[in-house]
């Protein structure tokens, strides 16, 4: 599934260079000329159409980085010659107001094809970069995802929103009765669609494992306890390259809602073998699982001190990892209505960090560390938003605003950062099934990625694959 890419460095990258420091939910953008996609020398296929899918790839993947905006073409015509594809005159372009000039030539041949790529520092009158892509004609928009992500890592040094992919959990749509619900993996601009599970049975709640090799996914179906054969559920590991599959817990109950550390061979899901539904710790290669819940220490909301630890039948579930590993956020139900809490995984002190609505869920924890999102009703009878808090619970933000409409909830839920935490993926039903979209941290792009003929729930946001 992972496009290989020939590439040839013309210079040295400005490894250590930041020209674009992005923090926060507002983004200035930059001001960028880029240039057509002239064909390379005057002997070789000049196959037009490709030069223009090539152009609107990239131009649509710089416009879903929310990073820039672009300079008109009829602005900078004369300084965008073919013969000049990789040659640049900076006052041409620092009179127009560019602060960042892309340059673009390409050469054709059957099925194969290179593309030339030259990024210039208008201002600073230097070259940012120049490379050469191959690849071929089929996958054009794999390079230009490669290209683009080169130009997010050198202008920002953020790595992995084109170069990271989606699971999601769907079935068919539109349905009469209850289809099987498959797990499907998506490129973050919604193509590239790969099925990975044919069960035909319920498989939910994908995540990922962060070797990159591996998913793991709660499924449906017939096991042995104890002598009987029974269906239940089960928590499986995945490997994406071989296809190969193994049961990591399939005690009584919930074997669901895995999350696994970025630093270590260790996660955490939710099971419920002892009658209420409580975290633990887990290994992918399976093994017993070890308590968690069951040691935390709740600080007091008032005073010093904590608060009682006794069993209930009210859940601890949902956990995210901050990116140190040191940390995670959960929801837990332990106050009578599900809130968000902050866990130090080596006191095993547990902060809360929301107090208000009827039912806080599914948090995700920013790869920056910065922020936290989750999925919250505000009244029993009320629609699910997804907002956005510090980790010490200050600076709470509605990210989405799905108002019920005649009659019907407009929800967004189950929210899951992107590597670079300026765009994030979740679930809407704001056209009548649910449907996963990916927006920006200042919610000022929404775009869908699931296919218009599949209900899609749960989002993961893998890790950087380049």
């Amino acid at each position: 599934m992972k496009l290989i890419l020939g590439l040839v460095l013309f210079c040295l990258p400005s490894w250590g260079t930041i020209y674009l420091t992005v923090s926060g939910a507002n983004v200035k953008r930059a001001r960028i000329a880029m240039g057509q996609v002239h064909p390379i020398g005057d002997d070789v296929s000049r196959d037009l159409q490709l030069a223009r899918n090539i152009r609107e790839q990239l131009k649509s993947d710089l416009l879903f980085s929310n990073l820039f905006d672009f300079i008109s073409d009829s602005d900078f015509t004369k300084a965008d010659q073919p013969q000049d594809y990789n040659k640049i005159t900076y006052e041409d372009f620092s009179s127009v107001g560019a602060a960042f000039a892309l340059k673009l030539g390409y050469q054709a041949s059957g099925s194969k094809f290179n593309v030339e790529a030259y990024l210039y520092d208008v201002p600073g009158q230097k070259k940012i970069f120049g490379k050469k892509y191959s690849s071929s004609t089929q996958q054009y928009y794999r390079l230009v995802h490669t290209i683009s992500e080169d130009i997010l890592a050198e202008l920002t040094g953020e790595k992995g929103l084109f170069t990271s992919r989606i699971l999601m959990s769907c079935w068919k749509y539109p349905y009469k009765n209850a289809p099987a619900k498959e797990v499907y993996v998506v490129d973050p601009d919604g193509r590239n669609l790969t099925q990975l599970t044919f069960d035909k049975t319920l498989s939910t709640s994908p995540s990922w494992v962060r070797d990159n090799k591996n998913i793991t996914y709660t499924q449906y179906e017939w096991i042995n306890r104890n002598g009987l054969r029974t269906r239940g559920a089960v928590l499986k590991k995945h490997d994406l390259t071989t296809g190969k599959r193994q049961i990591i817990s399939s005690k009584e109950g919930m074997n669901s809602g895995a999350s696994w550390s970025p630093i270590a061979n260790q996660g955490i899901a939710t099971l419920s073998f002892t009658g209420r539904p409580e975290l633990y710790f887990i290994s992918k290669d399976g093994g017993e699982p070890e308590p968690l819940s069951r040691n935390i220490q709740w600080k007091r909301l008032l005073g010093n001190g904590f608060q009682s630890n006794q069993t209930s039948l009210l859940f601890d579930v949902e956990s995210g990892w901050a990116p140190d590993g040191k940390r995670i956020v959960f929801s837990s139900a332990r106050t009578g209505h599900p809130m968000i809490y902050v866990l130090d995984l080596k006191t095993k002190i547990a902060n809360q960090l929301t107090f208000a609505g009827q039912y806080n869920a599914s948090p995700s924890w920013s790869p920056r560390g910065d922020k936290i999102l989750f999925a919250a009703q505000r009244t029993g009878e009320g629609n699910f938003d997804v907002y956005m808090i510090d980790p010490d619970g200050n600076n709470l933000a509605r990210m989405t605003a799905g108002e019920s409409q005649r009659g019907r909830r407009i929800n967004s839920e189950n929210p899951s950062w992107a590597p670079t935490g300026r765009h994030f993926a979740f679930a809407n039903n704001e056209e009548g099934h649910y449907s996963v979209y990916v927006m920006t941290v200042d919610s000022t792009h929404k775009t869908k990625i699931s296919p218009p003929d599949k209900e899609c729930f749960t989002p993961s946001w893998g890790p950087n694959e380049g």
